[in-house]
């Protein structure tokens, strides 16, 4: 298991979601809550999602400007269709965005390295 930690920019960036994405074998489990940007007093209860790997169609890693990761990197799930993302705080026809910050980086790219692994290693049985 390789959590990753994350945040979404929520409410024109007034509020945004704190949480944990989490390789679980056949699914990814997104646990979070949400804090409102002002003064972080404000937060929901903790959530907990569990997400298909077989729903999605990708997950992928995206840097920032110019291709570097000096501030950060995004961790992008796309599914087929927008039921499955549906509870997921952000999500916008049937696709998330997750920002990770620097000093997380290592453990974004492991978390997308080991899923894209999981997924050669299906197909070759």
């Amino acid at each position: 298991m390789n959590p990753v930690p994350f945040t979404v920019k929520l409410y024109g960036g007034l509020g945004e979601c704190q949480g944990l994405l989490q390789d679980e074998g056949a699914n990814i489990t997104i646990e979070f809550q949400k804090v409102d940007s002002l003064a972080g007093v404000l937060k929901s209860g903790i959530r907990k999602v569990s997400i298909p790997l077989k729903e999605l169609i990708s997950v992928t890693l995206t840097k920032g400007w110019l291709g570097t990761s000096w501030m950060g990197v995004t961790i992008v799930l796309q599914a087929a269709r927008i039921e499955t993302l549906k509870d997921i705080p952000g999500m916008s026809h049937g696709r998330v965005e997750f920002s990770v910050a620097r000093k997380n980086r290592d453990a974004a790219e492991k978390f997308v390295a080991d899923l894209h692994q999981e997924d050669l290693s299906a197909e070759d049985e």
